[in-house]
């Protein structure tokens, strides 16, 4: 789930004696870092508040939305409800553009195997595809933690951690992780700090997938990771997003 967030931390690079090079910074991959720190679980299925704070103009704009998530043997798949985000012309926001066509759902697959993301956008029956980077496999990526404190949420009493994700390439992104001992061994709530922006993931639910690993319930959590067969591929976002957009306007005529 990388597209709709423009979340992520400037990196740089420089080899004296030629002159300081500036190097783009990697775009943050909000799925590999869940599918990491999920990755006790071999196959779970977890309920959850997506929140979005970002900072603009000294002033916090913050979106909450549902969210849902799934890893099974290291793939991962989040959904996102953006309905409730308001569908104006006016309004702003990294989904803002998505409902301004209609666009209520966002599903992101994160499939190591074939080193390859999907982002599918059922309402366009579409989806776009990205390559995955060797540095954005999960099981790639090595946890440190570090507890640093207790905290209370929601009346539930917490440990507070400090988890550093280090990548394949020896890039290091912190994120803080609160576990409840009653709670079991999930976390309950995940933060990602950035500049500009803060992506809190609230735990809500938790069901152990391995309990269900049937014939059957294999292949249906598999089919959580297929295309479907009717979706139609894109180029890009902005590619949907007018395409989208003129199949509205034709039906409005």
């Amino acid at each position: 789930m990388k597209s709709p967030f423009p979340v992520g931390v400037p990196l740089g690079n420089a080899q004296l004696p030629v002159p300081t090079v500036s190097v783009q910074p990697r775009p943050f991959n909000l799925d590999t870092a869940l599918g990491r720190l999920f990755a006790d679980f071999k196959a779970i299925a977890v309920g959850a508040e997506f929140e979005l704070s970002l900072t603009n103009g000294g002033r916090a704009e913050v979106t909450t939305l549902p969210m849902s998530l799934h890893v099974v043997d290291w793939r991962v798949r989040t959904e996102l409800d953006i309905s409730s985000v308001p569908m104006r012309i006016e309004s702003t926001g990294p989904f803002a553009a998505f409902r301004q066509v209609g666009i209520t759902r966002l599903t992101h697959l994160t499939l190591p195997a074939v080193r390859l993301t999907y982002l599918l956008f059922p309402e366009a029956k579409g989806f776009i595809t990205q390559p995955l980077a060797a540095e954005d496999m999960s099981v790639l990526v090595k946890l440190e933690r570090k507890l640093v404190g207790k905290e209370t949420l929601n009346n539930v009493a917490c440990d507070k951690s400090l988890v550093t994700l280090v990548y394949p390439n020896g890039e290091r992104r912190e994120t803080q992780v609160w576990h409840s001992p009653t709670a079991g061994p999930h976390p309950v709530q995940i933060r990602f700090v950035f500049n500009d922006s803060t992506v809190t993931v609230r735990v809500r639910s938790v069901h152990n997938l391995v309990e269900q690993r049937t014939p059957e319930a294999l292949k249906q959590q598999s089919a959580l990771f297929e295309l479907p067969q009717d979706f139609t591929q894109f180029a890009d976002v902005g590619q949907m997003l007018q395409t989208v957009s003129a199949r509205r306007a034709q039906r409005a005529r």
